[in-house]
């Protein structure tokens, strides 16, 4: 089996608050790539950005969810497909309600277990002060629906490269969760999201990989081939 996992997409309710920045028809055309070499699509988190509402709380969420689902219809009806398999990330928890987003998935194919999660849980910071995460995610809302894009863009940014300084190292907190999944889950491959930045590393017994980020016109994704027990991540 093949299987490709993208992630963090960050599909806004409005163009303002949208981190996308994909044409729909651009980005339907890589899922035809995607679908034409895998059998199965994993959708692993943050596919849409339900955290930028007025308020903080699960009916703002459940309304922001809608309205970016409702702005991008043809990437929507495509999610829904067989082939795809929507996990929530943080940023999409609302999912989990609104459309049965599972919050993991093991996959064991050809004798080779590959498990996938989002990975926002192995976060230090949102494990060790979740309000002040959310509110943070909330303000950087905020500062784009006052017309600062390009101001939360860098401050985003910047959060980005400091944790993939500080945490994506081989014994950071995402290489060590993972290696306890491995473990945990009986699998050969841990497939997580959330970082924004692509790794593939050899951790215990197994492989972590992060998929990268589809936000901000970039296309990543990881490829994994049970049969051949290949590994990839790819641009595309």
């Amino acid at each position: 089996m093949r299987i490709a996992a993208i992630s963090d997409l960050h599909i806004g309710s409005t163009k303002q608050t949208d981190c996308f920045r994909h044409g729909v028809g651009e980005f339907l055309s890589f899922l035809d790539m995607l679908e034409a070499n895998h059998d199965r699509i994993v959708l692993l988190g943050d596919i849409f950005q339900s955290e930028y509402g007025a308020w903080i709380g699960p009916r703002t969420a459940q309304r922001q969810l809608a309205l970016a689902q409702a702005r991008t219809p043809a990437l929507w009806e495509r999610f829904q497909d067989e082939r795809y398999v929507y996990l929530h990330g943080n940023h999409d928890e609302a999912s989990r309600q609104a459309s049965g987003a599972r919050m993991d998935l093991r996959v064991s194919e050809d004798g080779f277990a590959v498990y996938f999660i989002h990975g926002h849980q192995y976060d230090p910071l949102l494990r060790n002060f979740y309000p002040l995460a959310r509110a943070s995610t909330w303000l950087s809302g905020r500062v784009r629906r006052a017309g600062l894009r390009s101001v939360a863009d860098w401050l985003e940014h910047q959060d980005v490269s400091i944790k993939h300084r500080k945490f994506q190292g081989a014994g950071g907190p995402y290489a060590s969760g993972a290696e306890r999944l491995l473990l945990e889950q009986a699998a050969d491959v841990v497939v997580m999201g959330h970082t924004h930045v692509q790794r593939r590393l050899k951790v215990g017994g197994g492989i972590y990989a992060n998929t990268g980020t589809c936000s901000h016109g970039q296309r990543m994704y990881v490829s994994v081939d049970t049969a051949a027990r290949n590994v990839a991540c790819l641009r595309g």
